[in-house]
C-alpha cells in the first residue's frame, strides 16, 4: 500500500447511490481514490480482488449475494488483505443484518437515507484509523528488527541472568526458544577466560588497539569451541570472557580449554588464564559451574598466569586452614617497632614459609585475608607516631591488598613485605627525629651547666634516659663522646674568654679545671696552641688588621 494512497470501491445495487457517492463527492480533495464501483456482492468480490481498496462502502441487502455474504467470503479467503475497513449501509429495517456486520468486523454503519457529508465522516474516520494502524504495523516492523539486530546482546544478557542466579526450568527453555539459541539447554560447562596482564599490556594504546586485543581473543576462543561443540562467548569485563559450552559424552571441557589457551598463545600472541567449572545438567544449575570457573580461575594467583585450572583440582582445598605462630607476629612487630629491617624481614621470610607448607595451595582469598590481617597488625604498631600524609599512604597500600589487587602469590608477598619495609623506614626516621630533638636537649643542658662539673649521668637524667643508652645515643648523633663533646664545648669558652682578656688561671679555674697546666695541655690538645700563644697570635692578628 503506497504510503500516502488511499483506494475507496463502493457496491450498491442501486446505481445512481452508487455512482452518486463515487462522482459528486471530491474524494481526490481528501488523499482518497474511488478504484472502482459495483452493483452486487458478486461483482464487489471481483472488484475488491482485483482493486484490493482499504475502504469498502457497501449496501447489505443486494441480489445474488449480500454484502454480508460478499465479506464472509473475502473473510475466507487466506490470502485476504489485512489492512481494510468495511463500512456497511443499511436501513431502519435491516438493523439485525447490522448487528452481523459487527459481528464479522465492520468499521461502522450508515442508515439510509443519508447525506454526502455523513458518507465523507464515516470514510475518513476509517482512513484515520488505517494511517494509525500503519504507523503501528510499522513501528513494530522496526521493533522487530532491532530485536533482530540486538538479538546476540539479548542472548548474552540472558546468560548473564543464568550465570547469577537460579532460574525456573519452564521460564528458561521459553526463553531459550525465543532467543533462538541453537546450543542444547542441558549439559553446559562454564568457563571464565581472563587476558593476562591485560592493563599492563594496553597501557599506552589507543582505544581501537586495546579492543583489536580483545577482539582477537574473543573470536579465536569463539572459533576453538566451535569447532568441537555447540557454544557462546561473551564479554564479562574489560579482560574477562565467559564461554558457556555444550559438554558430554566424548567432549572434554578442559581439552578444549588448553586448546583456547594454545591458541590464543599462537595467533594472538597473548596468554590466557581459563577457570572450568563443573558440568551443570541444565539451565537452572548453569550458575553453579559459573561460580566454580571463576574459584577455578583464582588460582592463577599461584601460577602466574598462562594455564587451565580446573574446579575439581582445587575444591577440596577450600577446607585447608591456614595459621602461623602468633609468636612469629609479635617478634615481627617488635622488630617493626624498634626500626629493625633485617629483624623485619626475616620474621615475615618465616611467616611466609610456615603459612605455605600446606601440600596443596589455599584459597587464594584466604591467603590475602591472612596476610591482610598481619599488615593491618604492622599499620596499628605505626599509625599513631606517624604524620598524615604517611597514614594515607600506608592506608592506600592497605586498601589495595584488601581488595586482592595483588593478583599473585609474587605480588602479594612483594606489596606486603612494601608495607612493612617502608613503616620500618618511617619508624627509623621517627626514631632519627626523636633521637635529634633528645640530642639537642642535652646539648642546651650542657651549655647551660658548661661551667659546672657535668656527668654523663647528669645530662642522661635530664633528658629522662639510662646512662649507657645515652652515652651510645649521643656519640651516634654527634660523633663524640658526651665528655669529648663538654671538653670541646669548654675549650670554645675559653678562646672567647681569652679573648675579651681575662687571666689563664681564672679561666681554667671558671672552667672548672683547678690544675693550670693540665687546662693548658687540653687546650693545645684542641687548638694546637698554649692558651698564651693562642692569645697572642689571635691580639696580634686583630692589631694588624
Amino acid at each position: 500500500m503506497d504510503k500516502h494512497e488511499i483506494r475507496l470501491c463502493i457496491i450498491d445495487d442501486v446505481d445512481t447511490v452508487a455512482q452518486g457517492i463515487a462522482r459528486k463527492i471530491p474524494w481526490a480533495e481528501h488523499g482518497i481514490t474511488v478504484s472502482g464501483t459495483a452493483g452486487s456482492g458478486a461483482e464487489g468480490l471481483e472488484l475488491i480482488r482485483r482493486t484490493r481498496p482499504h475502504i469498502i462502502l457497501t449496501d447489505i441487502k443486494m441480489p445474488r449475494m449480500s454484502g454480508l455474504e460478499m465479506i464472509r467470503a473475502l473473510a475466507a479467503e487466506p490470502e485476504r488483505q489485512e489492512q481494510v475497513k468495511v463500512i456497511f449501509l443499511s436501513g431502519y429495517s435491516d438493523f439485525e443484518y447490522a448487528q452481523e456486520s459487527v459481528r464479522l468486523g465492520a468499521f461502522d454503519y450508515v442508515l439510509k437515507p443519508f447525506t454526502p457529508p455523513q458518507i465523507v465522516e464515516v470514510v475518513l474516520r476509517a482512513r484515520r484509523e488505517l494511517e494509525e494502524e500503519r504507523l503501528q504495523a510499522a513501528s513494530r516492523i522496526e521493533l522487530e528488527r532491532k530485536v533482530r539486530e540486538s538479538m546476540p546482546y539479548l542472548r548474552q544478557e540472558y546468560f548473564r541472568l543464568l550465570l547469577r542466579s537460579s532460574v525456573q526450568p519452564a521460564q528458561a527453555q521459553e526463553r531459550w526458544a525465543f532467543l533462538g539459541i541453537t546450543m542444547r539447554p542441558e549439559r553446559l560447562t562454564a568457563l571464565l577466560i581472563e587476558i593476562d596482564g591485560f592493563a599492563e599490556a594496553v597501557h599506552g594504546l589507543a582505544v581501537g588497539e586495546a579492543e583489536l586485543v580483545r577482539f582477537a581473543v574473543h573470536n579465536i576462543i569463539q572459533e576453538t569451541i566451535g569447532m568441537q561443540t555447540q557454544g557462546i562467548v561473551f564479554r564479562e569485563q574489560v579482560h574477562q570472557f565467559v564461554a558457556i559450552a555444550n559438554s558430554g559424552p566424548g567432549l572434554d571441557t578442559e581439552a578444549i580449554a588448553e586448546q583456547c589457551r594454545a591458541n590464543v598463545e599462537r595467533y594472538a600472541k597473548r596468554t590466557v588464564s581459563i577457570g572450568v567449572g563443573r558440568e551443570a545438567p541444565g539451565l537452572a544449575e548453569l550458575h553453579v559451574s559459573f561460580e566454580q570457573a571463576r574459584t577455578a580461575l583464582s588460582y592463577q594467583f599461584y601460577t602466574g598466569g598462562n594455564c587451565v585450572l580446573h574446579y575439581r583440582d582445587i575444591e577440596r582445598q577450600s577446607a585447608l586452614t591456614l595459621r602461623y605462630d602468633p609468636d612469629k607476629e609479635t617478634e615481627l612487630l617488635y622488630a617493626l617497632r624498634s626500626g629493625n629491617r633485617e629483624g623485619v624481614q626475616r620474621q615475615l621470610h618465616a611467616i611466609y614459609e610456615e603459612a605455605l607448607q600446606l601440600q596443596e595451595p589455599p584459597e587464594p582469598a584466604m591467603l590475602v585475608n591472612l596476610f591482610y590481617g598481619l599488615a593491618f597488625a604492622m599499620y596499628r604498631v605505626v599509625a599513631e607516631k606517624l604524620e598524615d600524609e604517611e597514614r594515607a599512604r600506608l592506608e592506600a597500600r592497605l586498601a589495595a591488598l584488601k581488595l586482592g589487587e595483588s593478583g599473585s602469590i609474587r605480588l602479594l608477598k612483594h606489596d606486603l613485605e612494601a608495607i612493612a619495609l617502608e613503616s620500618c623506614a618511617m619508624m627509623q626516621q621517627r626514631q632519627k627525629s626523636d633521637s635529634r630533638q633528645l640530642i639537642e636537649q642535652a646539648r642546651a643542658y650542657i651549655a647551660r651547666h658548661l661551667l659546672t662539673e657535668l656527668t654523663v649521668q647528669q645530662c642522661a637524667k635530664a633528658v629522662h634516659l639510662s646512662p649507657s643508652y645515652f652515652s651510645n645515643l649521643f656519640k651516634k648523633e654527634t660523633g663524640s663522646t658526651f665528655m669529648q663533646y663538654v671538653t670541646a664545648a669548654r675549650m670554645e669558652r675559653a678562646k672567647e674568654l681569652l679573648l675579651e682578656g681575662e687571666q689563664v688561671q681564672e679561666i681554667a679555674y671558671e672552667l672548672g679545671y683547678k690544675d693550670r697546666p693540665y687546662f693548658s695541655e687540653l687546650f693545645k690538645r684542641h687548638t694546637g696552641l698554649t692558651p698564651s700563644e693562642f692569645r697572642a697570635q689571635h691580639v696580634t692578628d686583630a692589631h694588624d688588621s
